[in-house]
């Protein structure tokens, strides 16, 4: 809640919200992400995940295996911290802007990020 939270802090409005567990990557993962890429209402993604159960790096995976698939065409503001976030970090670096994605590492910095690439449209 706090992520729905501080994005209508920033003057952003959250279209969608998923809290997701330790099983989101893979297909289940893909299948989201191109969901809200296809959504006309979603103006910007933000994955927001402080991964314990859920390693970083798997989930970096599954956000670059859903673009190559479904070429997104939404920004994303991705931000990692947890288990295997600094080998995640390393998966996106130099593919920023390949993927449309932003990554930021601070909670606060990146709700503001996605609230001004969502309303820079």
């Amino acid at each position: 809640m706090s992520t729905m939270d501080i994005i209508n802090m920033y003057g952003g409005k959250p279209a969608n919200f998923l809290d997701v567990g330790g099983s989101a990557e893979g297909e289940a993962l893909v299948q989201a992400l191109k969901i809200l890429n296809e959504d006309t209402e979603v103006r910007a993604i933000f994955v927001n995940i402080f991964g314990g159960i859920l390693r970083c790096d798997r989930l970096a995976a599954s956000i670059i295996e859903a673009n190559r698939l479904h070429k997104f065409t939404k920004p994303m503001v991705l931000r990692l911290k947890g288990t295997n976030s600094d080998i995640a970090k390393k998966m996106i670096a130099g593919k920023e802007k390949e993927l449309g994605i932003y990554y930021n590492e601070d909670f606060d910095s990146a709700a503001q990020l996605v609230v001004k690439v969502a309303t820079s449209k």
